[in-house]
């Protein structure tokens, strides 16, 4: 009950209220709608726009009221629901969404496996791509598979600086360069990982020539 200013009463002042348990199985309220003072509404119509309200926010069609429902009653439906929506008091699907099914999720229940890191391994490839590198080797006659290969172990050096051994190792368990750079990561061993290292260093001056001009290039030196 409160002071109603326009009739200079106590009356009652609605409030539409949503009740719910946290996770602590405690109990909760959340106010959904100040509706203020309904003085001119009766018992029933508060009822009726209730759960016409209730209605809307669930997103359920309007079945569970006669068509020649009390226009009053639907009126202050109209007003109350937008006030809702603007108030942020309701979450509101989009249109993009009225076909999807939702359901809600128990995070700590949620598991995961085979993790793997990919944020500066992409930024690795990011910078060999603007180097052309695989450009550069393809140009000297390797394969697509050998490419694919010798990018995966510069990004593996540059993240991960350690033998051909430990390198496989992290490349299979902890790493998604490979799923970046489209090698097959059961095809990792540390010896295709030696090989490829001696094959890139066979090219170490044309190498070295051609990104000393794709840099000055790229700085514009």
């Amino acid at each position: 009950m409160r002071h109603n200013p326009k009739t200079g009463e106590l009356s009652g002042y609605y409030r539409l209220v949503e009740s719910y348990r946290d996770m602590n199985g405690r109990v909760c309220h959340h106010m959904m709608l100040a509706a203020g003072f309904l003085d001119e509404l009766n018992a029933d119509q508060l009822n009726l726009i209730q759960k016409g309200l209730n209605v809307r926010v669930k997103g359920l069609s309007n079945e569970l009221f006669p068509h020649d429902t009390d226009p009053v009653i639907t009126g202050y439906i109209e007003r109350f629901y937008p006030q809702m929506v603007k108030e942020n008091r309701i979450d509101v699907r989009s249109k993009s969404s009225k076909n999807k099914e939702w359901q809600t999720i128990d995070m700590n229940s949620i598991r995961n496996k085979d993790i793997r890191e990919v944020g500066v391994e992409w930024l690795c490839y990011q910078a060999i791509r603007q180097l052309n590198i695989d450009t550069f080797l393809e140009s000297q006659g390797w394969e697509q598979d050998e490419i694919s290969l010798a990018i995966t172990h510069l990004i593996s050096r540059a993240v991960y600086p350690a033998s051909e051994y430990k390198t496989g190792h992290w490349i299979r368990e902890n790493s998604a360069v490979c799923e970046i750079t489209g090698y097959d990561v059961q095809k990792i061993t540390k010896d295709r990982l030696y090989n490829i290292s001696h094959a890139l260093y066979a090219q170490k001056e044309s190498l070295e020539y051609f990104l000393s001009h794709r840099t000055n290039e790229l700085f514009d030196l």
